[in-house]
């Protein structure tokens, strides 16, 4: 078999010369996936907003002006834009209720030592952020390109992405640094490659087996340069699944399973034995405050203050970003002592920040909507469905400690997957073949 660079260009099918002239252009989607990833200059600072949210944000401004443009489906599968909508609007009477119950209690202004924050401001900043995640998946989910392109295209930006982690290690000896990369921080870079690694399963058992290594190959090292702790076990443990199942139903799974059950368990020992265990043991048992252990311990008392909150007020909770504006007097342990209120804190927990903020309503309309869509992604997604529900599961498990849940590139994530499981039929049989190229409908525009 001979090797294909992944990011060669594609022709259009004989059928489709001359039959549509935008064919050689450019399309916007592919510029949109490409810039997912970049979130900073490598080793430098930070893009406000990040690269692919401002890009997205001038297509909808282009889309306010030729609304003629934009066609999406009156189809609702799953009821997902029916959950959306009400999760959002919650949202915005959760914002409303915020400004008068932080009004009562004098907390509208959050007083740092870099200066004043105020509540309308932070709310409108996360009422914005929802409008633009929610269009991400809809434009996704209903792009014109089916979801070989969008997968290819979201696999050439997180190709690049990983040489840049490569060469930000080789720019700055600064650790918080080299696990960004051109992310924000290395956590949002671990989800990122993570979501990366199981994209490229599914590319290489349904498009082709060579670029599919290469980019599984570029996802791997990419978790592996960020160093977050949640990526790497969540990788072994969602692998060490994905092998599981992909035995044969009966003696061979509970063969597997036991494998598995012996070899994870020896094998991470000897990785910490060694000292190559990217400082996992020190964050998570480590109990002296150190540079690696400081994570653990503030998410802890984050997720307290979280606990705390949500126990005043389970049904509304206080608003929603009122976090930031009630946690400080929470804080407890040695991270009272060293807190200077410099920042404005955050929970490090979607779910805890939504109980916290929107109590119990809001977070059921999240766990509705994510449940709609993995049921959606189970019954319609084929043969590939497995490696988006480990996907989805990665997802689920890495929010309990993930910064904010209105990262673009995760909702762009959610709609290929929806879009697979409900616009494309899975093909009876697909042959992976870096030597042939799979037949593509013509497409013509972004959406």
């Amino acid at each position: 078999m001979s090797a294909t660079p992944p990011f060669a260009h594609d022709r259009p099918a004989d059928g489709c010369r001359g039959a549509v002239h935008a064919a050689d252009r450019l399309p916007a989607m592919a510029v949109f996936l490409w810039l997912l990833p970049h979130f900073a200059i490598p080793a430098g600072p930070a893009y406000r907003p990040p690269a692919a949210g401002l890009f997205l944000l001038l297509w909808a401004v282009f889309a306010v002006l030729r609304p003629q443009k934009i066609r999406l489906r009156l189809s609702d599968p799953g009821r997902l834009r029916a959950t959306i909508a009400a999760f959002f609007l919650y949202c915005m009477v959760s914002a409303s209720y915020g400004v008068w119950n932080l009004g009562e209690e004098q907390r509208l202004v959050l007083h740092l030592t870099t200066g004043e924050i105020t509540y309308l401001r932070v709310v409108v900043e996360r009422l914005l952020q929802l409008v633009l995640v929610l269009v991400a998946f809809e434009v996704v989910r209903h792009s014109r390109h089916d979801s070989q392109r969008l997968m290819r295209w979201w696999l050439q930006g997180m190709f690049v992405a990983a040489g840049l982690h490569i060469v930000t290690y080789l720019l700055t000896d600064d650790v918080l640094a080299q696990r960004a990369a051109s992310f924000n921080e290395g956590n949002l870079a671990g989800l990122y490659y993570l979501l990366s690694v199981f994209m490229a399963l599914e590319y290489r058992r349904s498009v082709s087996i060579t670029r599919g290594t290469q980019f599984l190959s570029a996802a791997l090292i990419g978790v592996l340069l960020c160093r977050s702790s949640a990526a790497i076990l969540l990788l072994g443990l969602l692998l060490s699944l994905r092998y599981v199942v992909l035995g044969r139903a009966g003696w061979q799974r509970i063969r597997r399973a036991v494998a598995v059950f012996a070899l994870v368990p020896a094998l991470s020992f000897a990785m910490a034995s060694a000292g190559l265990d990217f400082g996992i043991r020190e964050k998570l048992f480590e109990e002296e405050l150190t540079a690696n252990s400081f994570s653990r311990i503030d998410r802890l008392e984050s997720i307290s203050a979280a606990v705390q909150l949500f126990l005043d007020s389970p049904l509304l909770g206080h608003g929603l970003q009122s976090y930031g504006f009630l946690s400080n007097d929470l804080l407890s342990g040695p991270l009272a002592s060293m807190y200077d209120t410099s920042y404005r804190r955050i929970p490090n927990n979607t779910y805890l920040e939504l109980a916290a903020e929107t109590g119990l309503i809001g977070l059921c309309l999240f766990v509705l909507f994510v449940a709609s869509l993995i049921r959606l992604i189970r019954r319609n997604g084929g043969a590939g469905r497995r490696h988006w529900l480990l996907g989805n599961l990665s997802i689920l498990m890495y929010l309990n400690a993930f910064p904010t849940y209105t990262v673009v590139f995760l909702w762009v994530y959610l709609g290929i997957a929806v879009r697979r499981a409900t616009v494309e039929q899975e093909p009876a049989a697909i042959v992976p073949s870096s030597r042939r190229r799979p037949r593509l409908p013509c497409v013509t525009a972004f959406v």
